[in-house]
């Protein structure tokens, strides 16, 4: 059979499995000639028949390679989405205005005879044009009327505007442009300082501070109610990464953990990634959770009764996708991993028909998978027996999304809310105390779950505010709905 021809990936892999076989026997033998050898002391027709041996099993290593190889270069890809609109992007959301655009006087001349030129009523040449407005900051003069009874019995003053600190000087609009420049566009406070001097306002990066300081506690009451909801979801996903001390580098950095399900965000940030720590954030919770397969990940789900974990296969691929440039056949892997993907994009949002799938055609690619991981007799040392050796110490894990269909196959989008914060990280590079990093926490998890709703986050801040002021939790979602 000439295995470059060859497109079936199962008659490859049973060929390869084959050939494993042979490549082992051979290897016996060798080790008997190489004894042999060693007795003999150079025997020359001995040296000959081993030298043989050797070139067969490097030309039997190749051809499995390259049949690896191209049995997944020759899958048919995906055809590339047309583009379905052409011409300038339409601005709904922007203000529209009209702007004359005259002649100057001594221009108003015809340049053949001198004479006047007059304008053409109603004839223009029009075209379209994006312009910026500068933001702009004022001073604002507040005058709360007072109204008296003529009894002189009552007093009364008219409301006067939201403010981020009761009594304080900024808006509540001002505080809110602060947070989401910060936690949203991720521009550190000196940096808007210098901003806002450029647009005359003098003010320190402390005053900002205070304004975000209070802000995100009447902001609390919507971050708790946020983090209570995600616990009550019968799947979550888990991660954390580093969050650093700026008051004292030497200290090892914070964790920044963040928490999803789905349309939910919610970060925390804790002094380690440990399980007493897991424990504390997620000890009582009863589900699964989608995470790492990290030691102290299953120490603390251990002392939650109600904690089942499952693990990721986006994980699984990458670590055969480093493998591949120097194992060719951890292609085969990859091509396995795809399919599961592909079976769930059939089924879409449909939670039964994905459950029908996963029982039928997602169990049979794990069933060729696992045959192919338990055949692999290679070193752990090497990147292809890392990743298959990280597959089966997971397997447990990695196979119960087959009779769950609510549980991902990933952990992306655990990954995906942990973004914001990690970009945020690289700009601000931290927290300076306790506080700043629980108001950090508090506005990633309301903005980060706001984005997912694509809603303005100025506005559904605002809303939460002062649904706050009403003792009441404003989440995303209700916001969503009541429009």
């Amino acid at each position: 059979m000439d295995l470059r021809r060859e497109r079936d990936i199962e008659q490859l892999r049973r060929i390869a499995l084959t050939q494993q076989v042979q490549i082992e026997q051979l290897l016996r033998v060798l080790q008997a000639k190489c004894e042999e050898l060693e007795a003999l002391k150079g025997n020359p027709e001995e040296l000959q028949q081993t030298l043989a041996l050797v070139e067969t099993l490097t030309k039997k290593h190749q051809e499995i390679s390259l049949a690896a190889v191209e049995a997944t270069e020759n899958k048919p890809k995906k055809a590339n989405k047309q583009r379905e609109k052409f011409g300038p992007t339409e601005q709904p959301e922007l203000i529209t205005e009209d702007r004359l655009y005259e002649l100057d006087k001594p221009d108003q001349v015809c340049p053949s005879c001198g004479g006047q030129l007059c304008a053409m009523k109603g004839q223009f040449e029009e075209s379209e044009m994006i312009d910026v407005v500068e933001v702009s900051y004022r001073v604002v003069k507040v005058k709360q009327q007072k109204y008296a009874c003529r009894c002189g019995g009552c007093v009364e003053t008219a409301p006067g505007p939201e403010r981020a600190i009761r009594g304080g000087r900024y808006s509540l609009d001002f505080a809110i442009k602060v947070a989401l420049d910060k936690y949203l566009d991720h521009i550190p406070l000196a940096r808007q300082e210098r901003i806002l001097h450029r647009h005359g306002l003098e003010i320190t990066t402390q005053a900002l501070w205070d304004q975000l300081n209070a802000l995100g506690r009447r902001l609390e009451l919507a971050d708790a109610a946020l983090f209570q909801y995600a616990l009550s979801q019968p799947v979550i996903g888990l991660d954390q990464t580093s969050w650093r001390r700026l008051e004292d580098r030497t200290k090892k950095p914070w964790q920044m953990w963040c928490i999803t399900a789905p349309v939910v965000v919610c970060h925390r940030i804790r002094e380690d990634k440990g399980a007493d720590t897991f424990k504390a954030l997620v000890g009582h919770y009863n589900g699964v959770i989608v995470c790492d397969a990290l030691k102290t990940h299953e120490a603390g789900a251990r002392d939650g009764p109600g904690i089942t974990l499952a693990a990721c296969w986006a994980h699984v691929f990458r670590k055969f996708e480093e493998a591949a440039p120097d194992h060719p056949e951890a292609n085969f892997a990859m091509a396995w991993i795809r399919e599961l993907y592909e079976i769930d994009e059939r089924a879409g949002d449909n939670l039964d028909r994905r459950l029908e799938l996963r029982q039928s055609d997602s169990k049979a690619i794990i069933a060729k998978l696992k045959t192919w991981l338990w055949s692999q007799a290679v070193l752990k040392t090497l990147s292809i027996g890392k990743a298959a050796a990280y597959t089966i110490a997971n397997w447990e894990r990695l196979t119960r999304f087959l009779d769950n269909p609510r549980i991902a196959l990933d952990n992306n989008a655990t990954e995906r809310g942990i973004r914001g914060p990690v970009v945020g990280r690289k700009n601000h590079y931290g927290s300076k105390s306790r506080r700043g990093t629980e108001v950090a926490a508090t506005f990633y998890s309301l903005l980060e779950t706001a984005k997912l709703y694509d809603i303005d986050p100025a506005h559904y801040l605002r809303e939460a505010v002062r649904a706050a002021e009403r003792g009441e939790a404003l989440l995303p979602s209700q916001l969503v709905s009541a429009s």
